[in-house]
């Protein structure tokens, strides 16, 4: 089988194969996945070369989970919650991770939600950020808890269903704080614009 066979395949069944002894798949599950990680990985630590080994980490931890992966699961969310866990293990270590003052367990913001969402979508404010300034120094100022979740919507391309079982956070949860991460986000961008 040549290697456009192989991207016909689902994770699903390129895992099969993987675990049925065909080690020559390994690989190709890692470049279908290498970049989307990365970019998930860099939208949280905003740090290329911290990203690379977080991503290298990821891989190994991949490698030496994947037969212990029950197929019943998405593998792509399953991919991704064990790169969340180990960009959250880097945290842990570093321990400089700030939480906003305003910020409880659910991700509610008494600030935020005062604010009024009348400008550009989050398509258009992702592509505005890119526009004004470098999109890492805009995710820099979000809080970390919504950061994680608009890197996994628009820079991971995940649903919000795939947020939730990442994150392990009800559906309703992740939906408010994807909502209260716009709201930020919009309202950095109002003041870039305004600074311009």
């Amino acid at each position: 089988m040549d290697n456009l066979d192989y991207e016909k395949m689902t994770d699903g069944e390129l895992v099969t194969d993987y675990l049925a002894g065909q080690e020559e798949i390994l690989p190709i599950i890692i470049n279908r996945h290498l970049k989307p990680v990365y970019r998930f990985v860099f939208g949280l630590v905003l740090d290329e070369s911290v990203a690379e080994d977080i991503t290298q980490d990821v891989f190994i931890k991949v490698w030496k989970k994947i037969k212990s992966y029950n197929q019943e699961y998405n593998f792509k969310t399953w991919i991704f919650s064990i790169a969340r866990n180990t960009v959250i293990d880097y945290w842990r270590k570093k321990k400089d991770i700030i939480f906003s003052k305003f910020d409880n367990a659910e991700g509610d913001n008494i600030i935020l939600d005062t604010l009024a969402d009348n400008s550009p979508d989050a398509y258009e404010a992702f592509a505005i950020a890119e526009e004004i300034t470098d999109l890492k120094d805009i995710l820099q100022e979000l809080p970390p808890l919504y950061r994680e979740v608009l890197v996994l919507r628009y820079i991971s391309d995940l649903s919000i269903e795939e947020i939730s079982v990442i994150l392990k956070r009800p559906i309703e949860t992740v939906k408010s704080q994807h909502r209260r991460g716009l709201m930020h986000l919009k309202e950095l961008l109002l003041r870039k614009q305004e600074d311009k």
